[in-house]
């Protein structure tokens, strides 16, 4: 008291000064207030001990007893955090994939444009060649971010399952794992002070390293303890660190601990605040924030993502509360920051009784998609993003003070923990332990509240999105470490790079600009982390360039700059990761080479059909008549021949072939009405008529639509009892389709009457072509839309819990990937149906229109009546039940695969409004899953079901017939030939003649000689220079 009145004395204060008998009652009163903050502290350093004893509990109390119950927890935690990373890799493939087959279909299509002769043809390509230089760019930074991306979560996903060997390195630094890291460039000599430091090292590296072990990175960068530093001068021990990175941080390695503390909670904190303003603006802009699906602040996306920055908080509170367990202590007791002080009477009297309301109502009453909650006034979504700010912003403040000496030796940290195997073990047990905890929580929520479909949906998406946000906080903090090396001003350098991410944010702007992408931000995102990457390249050759050209590069100052950092201990080197590296690891490598290379042949098998079918499309070399038909003898049927190999034959039931034996044979004879069905869709009907019916519209379609075909003419003959007019038919160059009118006439007039009352019905019916064997565009079309289905079918071979994901989960994930392709303007939506869905969508409303077609044709039709909301009745389609949802993405119906109305929408589309008929044995139904109403029937040609025979639009009418039979009565008999190797010797004809045909046509038959002789002078100079190979050598000196 008497100390703070000599203090108010001297303070310039006149009127206190003036009156010099307010002096006794001042300092009474200053002596009130001093025990009402004494006991304020009291109070303060109670609920902080409450606390802290309550965080110890939850954080490692509960989850020790039951990791130490648990028989195998250890092992079974680290196995299922290593698949959850290899299984978002695994994602990552099928994302590449699609990538890699849009641009190479983009890349061959304007190469065969710029070949093209006439106007325009060069357009693309040779008028702007910088403007598709730049693009080339744009989309080669996209993959090289993705591949670095994959190549980081690979790491990781090793590093978290052997319990962070990179870090523990990092920690440890003994002369032993020294000499075995490939992050030390120089050894340790022998020095008898290193043994007395290396307490010490290890204990300030670990608290500058603890965020790595909260699934902040881990794997932090290492670098070496220089030889003869002065951390080993100072003899104290236990928990007293004398070289603390307050009292040292001009030396380099304690700002290098300052930046692996500070950074991985930088980068949560603002992750956090960029989510919580993005969900501000987007809040009432919807659709201008609709490509911006991570700040939909209802959306699927959004809600996962609020939820793995509160897991990565939640992990970094369990490992922080472990390294510090008497963190409280340190902070009441040492701590004297008014601004602490503040920060510590919030989470005590605001975050705690907050976060433990929000987490009650979260766990009792889930929001789920499209769902708006008020949480004391405020929306849910915002609620969460302000508390978890809160509680990370609290955990920055506190790890800057309690690494201070006077409170670090309170805060019950001990070097044991990191030394002794099985306390670190049980450390990182219970960094994965929180991972699952808080994921099978959500999982179970999900069930019980939304259904498995649902929580299965957000399982995939955190697994996907978790492993994201760990390679992220990786990667920061890697970089902030080696930028820490170059400059002992942290605030310099913080500041420098700042500038530099703005500056190089700007360039990408512009090159995306420049080629016409500049509102596309995903695609500027992937543009500047490829430019932040090279510019920290050219920063790291420059320092090593300027620190070997200065003197005395033997200084010890030169010699840590020496020091190496890198991303990851060498698996080769290091004991624990070595344990793997010769069996799991190499399985691993040899799944990823495999999966890699079946991306690249999917790819160039692609690349070469739109290839060719560009060429074919160009020289014309398209054989015509492929399916054609003529009128048996004496009229008693017709025959249709398909490619010479699949021939029909449909003989009338008025011929007199009705009285002959072959009529009686059961294996030819057609099913008579009043016989029982085979079948459950037998006798059934959909607008008037049967499935055979529009089995013979699709057959029709294969034929040229010539004059000399006859098509109405042959219509006539299959459909007696109805009027069938063709009403458009497609253009030259397109798919062939037809627009069919099929009017049915009843009355009075059938029985007999004058026809007064009789009633006509129409029908519009699309037919589609299904694939034609001598079209080459047919085939990189068949691979295009059925990508991503066979894509995950290879996944599950590798990961078998993609088998038991529901059919939402896969479509999910397919318009995910779609609506990321569309985000970077990549989307593959050049698709042959675009014109009939056009024609389609303008019919109207009130009109009976179906689709129809077979094989391809039966997906088409299946898309069309999808998107256009009509029936689809499909023979033998391949499916497209989980490969819809890109075509939903591609063309906004119900294309909202962040939402609850665009998956019921894209359920309701082709469940209800579809009709496929398949075969057993027929194994291109099995590209993708099949919904609405699906009739499965027998094979007739199942030994030549790997030659396709089970696929045939042929077979698959006489089966009808025969089994179903034919309620207008048309047909007596249907027989059905199929011989498979006269197909394999046409089409090696057509090959042949558009080989011969491209190769006379081609650039290099024309100028032959020239680029012989090229050849030869090429070879020449290769020989001068290097030698002739081995082999001839050796075959001309024999």
């Amino acid at each position: 008291r008497q100390h703070s009145c000599c203090a108010l004395r001297s303070f310039n204060q006149s009127p206190i000064r003036r009156d010099t008998g307010a002096w006794p009652g001042c300092c009474a009163g200053l002596g009130f207030c001093r025990g009402r903050v004494v006991e304020f502290n009291a109070m303060e350093a109670w609920l902080m001990r409450i606390s802290g004893t309550w965080l110890r509990a939850v954080c490692h109390t509960a989850p020790g007893f039951i990791c130490r119950t648990v028989p195998h927890a250890q092992e079974s935690l680290s196995l299922a955090s290593l698949y959850v990373f290899v299984q978002a890799l695994g994602l990552l493939w099928v994302f590449l994939v699609s990538l890699f087959a849009v641009i190479c279909t983009r890349i061959v299509t304007a190469v065969v444009a710029a070949g093209e002769t006439g106007a325009g043809g060069a357009a693309p390509l040779l008028d702007r060649p910088l403007h598709a230089v730049a693009i080339c760019y744009v989309y080669y930074c996209v993959v090289r971010v993705v591949g670095l991306f994959g190549r980081s979560m690979w790491v990781v996903a090793w590093e978290i399952y052997h319990n962070f060997p990179t870090m523990r390195h990092m920690l440890i630094k003994s002369r032993k794992n020294n000499a075995a890291g490939p992050t030390v460039v120089h050894k340790e000599a022998s020095n008898p002070a290193l043994e007395q430091s290396i307490s010490r090292t290890a204990s300030a590296t670990s608290v500058s390293s603890a965020p790595s072990v909260a699934g902040i990175p881990s794997g932090s960068p290492s670098n070496s303890t220089r030889r003869g530093s002065k951390d080993s001068a100072s003899p104290s021990g236990g928990n007293n660190l004398s070289s603390s990175p307050t009292a040292g941080a001009s030396k380099p390695q304690d700002l290098r601990r300052h930046v692996v503390l500070v950074t991985p909670l930088l980068v949560l904190v603002l992750l956090n605040i960029v989510m919580l303003v993005g969900q501000l603006v987007c809040e009432d802009k919807i659709d201008e924030c609709r490509d911006l699906i991570f700040f939909h602040p209802t959306g699927r996306i959004n809600r996962n993502s609020r939820f793995v920055l509160f897991l990565s908080m939640m992990q970094w509170l369990q490992a922080w509360t472990g390294l510090f367990p008497d963190w409280f202590v340190a902070l009441t007791r040492e701590t004297k920051s008014i601004w602490m002080r503040a920060a510590s009477s919030i989470v005590i009297f605001l975050l705690v009784p907050a976060s433990l309301l929000r987490l009650a109502v979260w766990f009792v009453k889930p929001a789920g998609i499209g769902v708006v909650q008020h949480f004391v006034g405020l929306r849910h979504h915002l609620v969460d993003s302000v508390l978890v700010i809160g509680w990370s912003l609290w955990m920055l403040l506190a790890s800057v003070m309690i690494v201070r000496p006077g409170a670090l030796k309170h805060s019950g940290f001990s070097p044991r923990i990191i030394r002794d195997d099985s306390s670190w073990k049980h450390l990182c047990t219970l960094f994965k332990y929180t991972l699952f905890f808080w994921q099978i929580a959500h999982f179970v929520r999900g069930c019980i509240a939304l259904g498995p479909a649902h929580a299965q949906n957000d399982l995939i998406a955190i697994t996907v999105l978790y492993p994201m946000l760990l390679c992220l906080i990786w990667t920061v903090t890697f970089i902030a470490v080696v930028l820490s090396r170059y400059s002992q001003d942290l605030r310099r350098t913080h500041l420098g790079a700042a500038a530099g991410l703005i500056m190089l944010l700007g360039v990408s702007y512009m090159l995306c600009a420049f080629v016409d992408r500049g509102d596309q931000p995903l695609l500027v995102t992937f543009v500047w982390l490829h430019l932040n990457r090279q510019a920290l390249r050219i920063v790291r050759r420059w320092s090593r360039f300027v620190s070997l050209s200065q003197t005395g590069t033997k200084g010890e100052a030169s010699r840590d700059r020496k020091v190496s950092v890198s991303f990851a201990l060498d698996p080769k080197g290091n004991k624990e990761l070595r344990r793997t590296y010769a069996v799991e690891r190499k399985l691993g490598r040899v799944a990823i080479r495999v999966l890699l290379l079946i991306c690249a042949s999917f790819c160039a098998i692609l690349a070469t059909c739109v290839l060719m079918a560009g060429l074919q499309q160009r020289a014309g070399l398209f054989l015509t008549d492929v399916v054609w038909w003529r009128q048996l003898q004496e009229g008693s049927g017709v025959e249709v021949v398909n490619s010479k190999a699949s021939v029909l034959h449909l003989h009338w039931a008025n011929a007199s072939l009705v009285e002959s034996s072959q009529v009686l044979d059961p294996s030819v004879a057609v099913a008579r009405p009043e016989d029982a069905p085979h079948y459950a869709v037998c006798g059934h009907k959909w607008h008037g008529l049967q499935l055979v019916d529009y089995a013979l519209m699709s057959l029709v379609t294969y034929m040229d639509p010539e004059e000399k075909n006859g098509l109405p003419r042959l219509l006539g003959m299959l459909f007696p009892h109805k009027q069938v007019t063709i009403r458009r038919v497609s253009a030259s160059g397109e798919r062939r389709w037809l627009e069919l009118e099929v009017r049915t006439c009843s009355g009075d007039t059938e029985r007999g009457g004058d026809g007064g009352n009789r009633s006509c019905r129409e029908v519009t019916v699309v037919a589609v072509s299904g694939t034609d064997v001598t079209r080459i565009t047919d085939y990189a079309e068949n691979l295009r839309m059925w990508t991503e289905p066979v894509a995950l079918q290879i996944l599950s071979t590798v990961f078998p819990t993609v088998r038991i994901w529901p059919r939402d989960t896969t479509a999910m994930v397919i318009g995910g990937i779609h609506s990321i392709l569309k985000s970077m303007d990549v989307q593959d939506d050049q698709w042959h149906y675009r014109v009939i869905l056009e024609h389609v969508k303008r019919m109207p409303a009130d009109r009976e229109v179906v689709i129809t077609g077979h094989s391809l044709g039966g997906g088409i039709a299946l898309v069309i009546g999808a998107l256009a909301g009509r029936l689809a009745v499909a023979m033998q389609p391949p499916g497209v039940y989980h490969s819809l949802a890109k075509h939903q993405v591609q063309h906004h119906v119900a294309a909202d695969v962040d939402s609850a109305q665009g998956f019921a929408a894209h359920k309701v589309a082709l469940h209800r409004r579809s009709v496929s008929l398949v075969f057993e044995g027929d194994w291109i139904q099995n590209f993708d899953g099949h919904g609405g109403l699906v009739q499965t029937m027998n094979c007739d040609q199942s030994r030549n079901s790997i030659a396709v025979g089970c696929h045939l639009l042929e077979g698959a009418i006489c089966h009808l017939l025969r089994h179903c039979g034919d309620e207008a009565r048309r047909f007596a008999t249907c027989e059905h030939e199929y011989r498979p190797t006269s197909t394999a010797l046409d089409l090696a004809r057509v090959v042949l003649a558009f080989a011969k045909g491209s190769w006379e046509s081609s650039f290099l038959f024309a100028n032959l000689d020239s680029v012989a002789m090229l050849g030869i002078t090429a070879s020449a100079i290769m020989i001068a220079r290097y030698g002739a190979p081995s082999l001839p050598r050796s075959i001309f000196l024999t």
